[in-house]
C-alpha cells in the first residue's frame, strides 16, 4: 500500500488532484491506516496514471467517471468502453494533426523572416 504522497510522486499528480478525483467518484475512497492517512494499492496507482492520461488527452472528468462506472459494471460494458476510448483516440489524432499544421505555418513564417521578409 502506498501513501498519497508516494502516489502523487509516482503519478505526477498533486495531492489535491488525487483527493479531487476521489471526491468526484473517479476513485474509490482510499483505505486508511491507524493515523487516518490515505493508502492506495498498485491497482489504484495504475488507475490514477490512466486518469491522468485521459485528462491530458482532453477527456472530461464527467466522461472519465462514466468510463469508470462502466469498468465497475464489468465486461458487459466492453463495447461501450471501446467506443469511448476510440473516440478519445480520434480526438487526440485530430489534435495532433492540427498541431502539425500549426507547426508548418510557424516554420513558413520563420523561413520568411530568415529571408529578410517583414511579414
Amino acid at each position: 500500500m502506498f501513501t498519497i504522497g508516494h502516489v502523487a510522486k509516482e503519478t505526477g499528480l498533486n495531492i489535491g488532484a488525487i483527493r479531487f478525483y476521489e471526491r468526484k467518484g473517479l476513485l474509490e475512497p482510499a483505505a486508511r491506516n491507524e493515523q487516518n492517512n490515505r493508502l492506495y494499492s498498485e491497482h489504484e496507482l495504475n488507475w490514477l496514471v490512466f486518469i491522468k492520461c485521459l485528462r491530458e488527452t482532453g477527456m472530461s472528468v464527467e466522461d472519465i467517471k462514466q468510463y469508470y462506472e462502466m469498468v465497475k459494471t464489468g465486461t458487459a460494458t466492453l463495447p461501450e468502453r471501446i467506443k469511448l476510448i476510440q473516440e478519445q483516440k480520434q480526438k487526440l489524432l485530430d489534435d495532433i494533426e492540427e498541431k502539425k499544421q500549426q507547426l508548418v505555418h510557424l516554420e513558413h513564417k520563420l523561413d520568411r523572416y530568415y529571408r529578410g521578409e517583414n511579414y
